[in-house]
């Protein structure tokens, strides 16, 4: 779940002052007395997805946030594992994120009224595979997933599951989709690597239950039944219905997963680790602990279940803390059990903190407190999940990082205020915490530079295609009568147009570039969309207070293609703007070209400054910002 008005992601990249806070065993609560571990045998013996996600022997950097395309295919929640998903030796990263939907109408206060009060509609995105090489280049490899459901792609990818499914010595992937615009739960998405090279979708031919349909919000894998192969367990927040808190989908050493009811709690955020060293894997979750969600361990009785009164209970902060987002774990003190870091929130994700609770063996705990990254004014009443104080971490990686003998916490987010912060381990249980602005030393960063679409890449996506919102354009342009158009030879043509993935349209061309200011600059644009050629003035300019660039579009009498009372203005209106008139530019086929228009600013300027005389590396160069 994540922030989903423009208007309020504009505000989120205020960063603090302090660049580094220090933290002495702030404990709050306690099962136990003693701060040390009563054992010291060997950590996770069994093996799980945190083995593969922080493998030490393979190279660590900060990826890019939004590599293209992943900036127009995905509306929000960018989530990533590194691996080396092709056997080269080099760390690739592997991206999921949320459908980019043609109804968007927020009501309510969450992802479920995404889309007014019904499911969300449009192009699915498939995953995003870029391979690393040694010159630290990722390069996009699209060709690599296929998908051949007739509803192919994701919804909300929420969870990333990487692991060895089908005992091949490659990779695979389990995507826990939770879906946007709904409640009722959507289908997941499973890739299992092929002989060429590919990753397959595999869903009707390796799931029991094909398809089958799960409200799931946290996942992980593991060999919860310690047979030698990778099981999944997700959680059902339709537990009610289903008479279930988890599904435990079981490998058959193949990578056929049978799904099967396997007990738990109510939680959103799942993790499996060895938590008692007994030689299985334990479920850590968590959840809103506002609605007395419960938060601890599930143990598991060594044959891969869960049973609800087999639990411990862990240490709780729902005064101010109370939403948990995601769980995991590592060994922090170096004494052979796991140790437990919860990424918390407040209410509606107000806030951002991490939470650290020590194992001290024998199923005991004890609690070292918050340490917040990112707090709201106390007078701040949220009243929707996507805030300005939204900054919550989505993933928490675990590395030596500053390469002192110990494990650090690595945090990863949708936010510029939290995403690659740092808690430096400086033992016994004392943090430091290092902003992300601060952190760059400690890893290294690849930003969009790095990134290398290769041409025959950008070609094959460089076309239109007819979508639901086309076809409402074409509709709305055939009742207008003609369509309004310079013609073609006016403008400049791009070498390789920019396809906007969720409308189908594709920008051809351009004229009239000019520099304003080194934080502005207008263009026209000839756009395809459909069979329809027009053009539209773009306005790009860029908020230095809020990291922000905004591509507003021009409402003129010759803009797309002519259409009368579009807008009441024909000046440049921005797609976070439109107000009451969005559900008419939603009618006419115009509003999703906007917003994919706004989703990618700097992409657009790229082509520009490749294809034009005039210097735009100034304005350009606001995008690492």
């Amino acid at each position: 779940m994540k922030r989903l008005l423009l208007t309020l992601l504009i505000s989120t990249s205020l960063i603090g002052t302090a660049q580094a806070l220090t933290f002495v065993n702030s404990s709050s609560n306690n099962n136990n007395n003693s701060s040390k571990s009563t054992q010291s045998t060997k950590v996770d013996v069994a093996k799980s997805g945190i083995n593969i996600e922080n493998d030490p022997n393979l190279e660590f950097f900060k990826p890019p946030q939004k590599p293209f395309p992943t900036g127009k295919l995905y509306w929000f929640g960018r989530m990533w594992q590194m691996a080396d998903f092709n056997k080269d030796g080099y760390s690739d990263v592997l991206y999921i994120g949320t459908m980019n939907p043609d109804n968007v109408d927020s009501i309510g206060e969450d992802t479920g009224g995404a889309c007014g009060s019904e499911a969300c509609k449009g192009n699915k995105p498939l995953p995003s595979l870029y391979l690393g090489d040694a010159k630290h280049k990722l390069t996009y490899a699209p060709e690599l997933l296929i998908d051949k459901r007739d509803d192919s792609g994701m919804s909300l990818g929420r969870q990333l599951l990487v692991a060895d499914y089908n005992n091949d010595n490659i990779l695979d992937f389990y995507v826990a989709d939770h879906g946007v615009g709904t409640h009722n739960g959507v289908r997941d998405s499973y890739f299992l690597s092929q002989p060429n090279g590919t990753w397959l979708e595999s869903s009707e031919t390796h799931l029991s239950h094909s398809n089958f349909i799960v409200f799931d919000h946290g996942g992980a894998t593991g060999d919860i039944d310690n047979d030698g192969d990778m099981d999944v367990v997700i959680t059902e927040l339709n537990h009610v219905k289903y008479n279930t808190f988890f599904w435990c989908l079981m490998n058959d050493g193949s990578g056929f997963l049978t799904k099967q009811r396997c007990g738990g709690s109510f939680a959103f955020g799942l993790e499996l680790a060895d938590m008692d060293n007994d030689g299985d894997l334990d479920v850590l979750v968590g959840g809103h602990e506002f609605s007395n969600m419960f938060t601890g361990i599930a143990w598991n009785d060594g044959r891969g279940n869960f049973n609800k009164h087999s639990k411990t209970r862990l240490p709780q902060h729902k005064k101010k803390w109370g939403t948990i987002p995601e769980v995991s774990a590592s060994d922090l003190d170096s004494d052979g059990d796991l140790d437990i870091v919860y990424s918390r929130a407040g209410k509606l994700y107000v806030g951002t903190a991490v939470q650290i609770i020590e194992n001290l063996g024998n199923k005991k705990f004890k609690d070292h407190g918050i340490f917040p990254l990112v707090e709201a004014p106390d007078d701040f009443i949220a009243t929707h999940e996507g805030n300005e104080w939204n900054d919550f971490v989505e993933m928490i990686k675990f590395r030596d990082l500053d390469k002192d003998g110990d494990i650090d916490i690595y945090l990863s987010s949708g936010s510029p205020k939290t995403n690659g912060a740092v808690v430096i381990n400086n033992g016994d249980f004392n943090f430091s915490i290092i902003k992300s602005f601060k952190a760059d030393e400690l890893y290294k960063k690849l930003d969009n530079s790095s990134v290398v679409i290769p041409k025959k890449v950008l070609t094959s996506l460089a076309k239109t295609k007819e979508t639901e919102t086309s076809k409402k354009f074409e509709l709305s342009i055939k009742k207008n009568g003609k369509v309004a158009f310079e013609g073609a030879d006016k403008f400049t043509k791009f070498d390789i147009g920019i396809p906007f993935t969720a409308s189908g349209a594709l920008l051809v061309g351009f004229k009239d570039l000019k520099v304003l200011n080194d934080n502005k600059v207008n263009v026209r644009a000839h756009i395809k969309y459909g069979n329809i050629d027009f053009s539209v003035g773009i306005c790009f300019e860029y908020y230095s207070q809020y990291t922000f660039m905004a591509a507003r579009t021009s409402f003129n009498n010759k803009d797309w293609g002519g259409l009368k009372k579009v807008m009441p203005s024909s000046l440049c209106i921005g797609e976070w703007e439109l107000n009451g008139n969005k559900s008419r530019l939603q009618k006419l086929g115009i509003y999703r070209v906007i917003a994919d228009i706004q989703q990618t600013p700097f992409e657009i300027l790229k082509a520009l400054d490749d294809n034009s005389t005039i210097d735009l590396s100034k304005i350009r160069s606001f995008e690492n910002k």
